[in-house]
């Protein structure tokens, strides 16, 4: 994968050195921002960042550094593309209500030589008591939410043309996410349990929240969404931080080969809590893959979406601090 980085030229005279992006003061304005935007967020609404509410902390930061007029122009058709996907895949939950239980549990069963990822990881980790580590891994599942948008946010500042890419990309995963989900409705392991398929699992990630010292509270827009209680094929959440360490490669690689750690870890997160089979993740990684490609080709190609290629003024020149 090529890196897309390329020095900037902005306020730069002619002849001379290209002018620093990342100022100590834009740094220092952007951390102490973010740092406002999140505690607030936490202390007002709990610990569920959802993708709407994390709009509005990373609205803070780009407040602060006067760039906000172009954050909500860029970030704005994320969140409502996110929206939208998670109204569609409510839809898909109310038009097909009956999950498959059995092709993707057999799929792992046979990869597997009998054994069950889920049963077994649960054996060998879960106490019957939330642990220290079991509070560690809900932090990492929640983080479904955060850190996509943070990555993202980071990239944009820099260089847009990579995070239209970016943008065109999760929204399009999520969007086949939804597909699959009314063509092919999965349960996950935990329900299969509840059938007597599986032995008993834990629903970890519930029975952590409920332990959690700070509660999470409801999100701007839960009530304006449907329900999927299932949502299995493909895991999202594999597809998010499988795109991520994508991300990240195509923004600086050195950074992107120490960001191959997240995915890795959510999907043994995933896994460990029982929402999730192998099979799941594989299916979440092609999705993720398959729309980064897609995203690509169709902004290199003739047309209104090859403006999204640049190139593009770094938002972070603009700030009106650190220049």
């Amino acid at each position: 994968m090529a890196s897309t980085d390329s020095p900037t030229k902005a306020g730069a005279a002619a002849g001379s050195a290209p002018a620093p992006l990342w100022t100590r003061e834009r740094v220092i304005v952007l951390v102490l921002a973010y740092v406002v935007g999140l505690g607030g967020m936490i202390l007002l609404r709990g610990v569920f960042l959802s993708p709407d509410r994390y709009f509005v902390i990373l609205l803070v930061p780009a407040i602060a550094l006067g760039i906000w007029k172009g954050y909500i122009r860029d970030f704005l058709p994320l969140i409502v593309g996110i929206y939208l996907y998670e109204h569609l895949r409510g839809v898909a939950h109310l038009l097909r209500p009956e999950p498959y239980y059995l092709p993707h549990l057999d799929f792992d069963r046979i990869v597997f030589f009998g054994n069950i990822p889920p049963v077994v990881v649960q054996e060998w980790l879960w106490s019957g008591t939330v642990r220290w580590y079991d509070h560690v891994l809900g932090l990492l599942n929640r983080a479904h939410f955060i850190v996509p948008p943070t990555l993202m946010f980071l990239i944009w500042l820099e260089n847009r043309a990579l995070y239209y890419r970016a943008l065109i990309t999760i929204v399009g995963a999520s969007f086949i996410g939804a597909v699959i989900f009314l063509v092919y409705p999965a349960a996950p392991p935990w329900a299969a349990s509840q059938l007597g398929l599986l032995p008993e699992l834990v629903k970890i990630g519930y029975v952590q929240a409920d332990a959690a010292p700070v509660q999470a509270g409801k999100s701007f827009i839960e009530g304006l969404v449907l329900p999927n209680p299932y949502a299995a094929v493909p895991s999202l959440h594999t597809a998010y931080s499988t795109l991520v360490a994508i991300f990240a490669l195509a923004w600086r690689r050195r950074f992107g080969y120490v960001m191959c750690v997240y995915p890795v870890a959510m999907w043994f997160t995933i896994v460990y809590f029982g929402d999730h089979y192998v099979s799941d993740i594989l299916v979440g990684i092609a999705v993720a893959v398959f729309a980064w490609w897609a995203a690509g080709r169709l902004i290199a190609r003739p047309g209104r979406l090859n403006r999204l290629a640049g190139p593009f003024a770094p938002p972070i020149s603009e700030a009106r601090c650190g220049r």
